[in-house]
């Protein structure tokens, strides 16, 4: 009997331990490896066959592609230099884009989120990737896992991340899941994390949504990174986003959606300060805690 229950839960355990990552679920039928040069082209000509079915390629991908270009020929804008933070948040331009494409009908009105942010992270490229892939499910250390990082705007959140070797190497799996955001929807969202780069030069960073796992408001965004290191050892950071989903015309003025909502610069400064406190926690104690929270794959 003893034996009997013994060999029981060791096979549990084995289960256990050979089940899949739910990021993988649904995102390995991709065999065309990431290109070994990036820019506009190469990557749209790779990645929307892998959208196709799903509707979710951004209009904003040449916009966004176009600020990185820029961007990296630029030293971080001076108004970084000039903030205590030492961080500068630009919603202007990604609002003008948003508003000359819903006027050209090129995309829906009133459920674009958009912003450029600029910083100066206290830590290396290095750490400021690990807190990033943190923020993305990637336990510190490890190649991939789940992680529960600060959930707000919702109250729970759960973050799963794994490779994707048939798509090249830096090439990951995300699942995000978060949930009780108030008037912001639940979501439940499967994206591809890319990374490019080394710590000399700096790296390069795409978060590409592709589909949704369950039921989801989101439709489609792009976002890339940049964190380059500075001689004071620190990381020159700048991101540029375009979320596009839940409408935010349920406020009753569009101006006042785009305000609160989609293009709130107090809110996405939050986020980026919040991410730099991962940063600074993991170089002054080498981890990053988790925050607390029952969400998992399968829960409710």
């Amino acid at each position: 009997m003893k034996i009997g229950l013994s060999l029981l839960l060791l096979w549990s355990s084995l289960a256990l331990a050979e089940s899949p990552n739910p990021a993988l679920l649904e995102m390995e039928d991709g065999t065309e490896p990431l290109p070994a040069v990036l820019d506009v082209q190469s990557y749209s000509d790779w990645v929307t066959p892998l959208l196709e079915n799903h509707n979710s390629y951004s209009a904003f991908t040449e916009k966004v592609f176009a600020w990185y270009e820029e961007q990296k020929r630029l030293p971080l804008p001076r108004e970084v230099a000039e903030d205590p933070g030492k961080i500068y948040v630009n919603v202007e331009r990604p609002l003008a884009q948003t508003i000359e494409m819903e006027s050209a009908g090129e995309i829906e009105e009133g459920n674009t989120v958009g912003a450029e942010v600029y910083a100066e992270l206290d830590g290396t490229v290095e750490q400021a990737l690990e807190a990033m892939m943190h923020n993305w499910g990637k336990p510190v250390g490890a190649s991939e896992g789940k992680s529960h990082p600060e959930p707000n705007p919702f109250s729970r959140r759960v973050e799963y991340l794994a490779p994707l070797p048939n798509l090249g190497e830096g090439v990951f799996a995300n699942l995000t899941l978060r949930r009780d955001g108030g008037i912001v929807k639940d979501l439940s969202d499967r994206y591809y994390f890319i990374v490019r780069g080394n710590k000399e030069e700096g790296f390069m960073v795409i978060m590409q949504y592709r589909k949704p796992a369950l039921k989801t408001f989101s439709k489609q965004c792009i976002a890339i990174a940049m964190m380059q290191p500075l001689p004071n050892g620190k990381t020159a950071y700048r991101i540029s986003t375009r979320y596009q989903g839940q409408s935010y015309k349920i406020l009753g003025n569009i101006s006042i959606g785009r305000k609160q909502i989609g293009f709130n610069r107090e809110k996405v400064r939050a986020i980026a300060e919040e991410y730099n406190q991962r940063v600074i926690e993991l170089r002054t104690t080498g981890k990053i805690q988790d925050r607390k929270s029952d969400l998992e794959w399968g829960s409710k």
